[in-house]
């Protein structure tokens, strides 16, 4: 086989298979909006009692903070706002859960096995980060990058092992959040 076959199936390879993340970036009033996905089990620990699972997601992405990470720079590649200050986990105290919450790249995964694995098809990043909440504590998030475009984003919140009876703000929670790109923001 001649060489310029060979460039071609090269090219077209990385074409497919290396996206620039910067597409992701968001500036002005874009953000990524969504709603927790609906089901218990995308929303325990994160959903106030009594309360529907309305709980909204507005993320802001940096992909330039991910490139040449190191242990002694912060990396914010983003923040999480959410609308539930009204009827959510941190409502008693009349602030949402998030509040333009710093996302901490967390860079010792990049030094990890951790940091090779595959979360599934058409996935283009997926980075961890740390993001403080205003009255839950410091929450796991992994955020996912997608080929469509769009963004993933998985929260764990770590709690002691609660009582049968405890109510969801004492719980430890997993959240899944789906979402899209508005250049006009998410209207929280």
């Amino acid at each position: 086989m001649s060489p310029t076959p060979l460039l071609f199936i090269g090219v077209l390879s990385c074409a497919l298979s290396c996206r620039s993340v910067s597409r992701f970036d968001t500036e002005g009033e874009a953000a990524y909006c969504g709603a927790l996905v609906s089901g218990p089990s995308f929303h325990e620990g994160f959903v106030a009692t009594a309360q529907p699972p309305s709980l909204r997601l507005k993320l802001t992405l940096d992909t330039r903070q991910l490139s040449g990470l190191s242990e002694t720079t912060a990396a914010i590649p983003g923040a999480l706002t959410s609308n539930d200050s009204a009827k959510g986990l941190c409502s008693a105290d009349q602030q949402p859960l998030f509040s333009s919450s710093p996302l901490r790249a967390i860079q010792e995964v990049n030094h990890d096995a951790l940091s090779t694995l595959s979360f599934g098809e058409g996935h283009d990043d997926d980075f961890f980060a740390w993001a403080d909440s205003t009255c839950q504590g410091t929450m796991l998030a992994l955020v996912s990058l997608l080929r469509s475009g769009d963004v993933e984003v998985r929260l764990f919140k770590p709690a002691p092992l609660p009582a049968p009876e405890a109510a969801p703000e004492k719980r430890p929670g997993f959240a899944l959040f789906y979402l899209k790109r508005s250049e006009t923001g998410c209207g929280f």
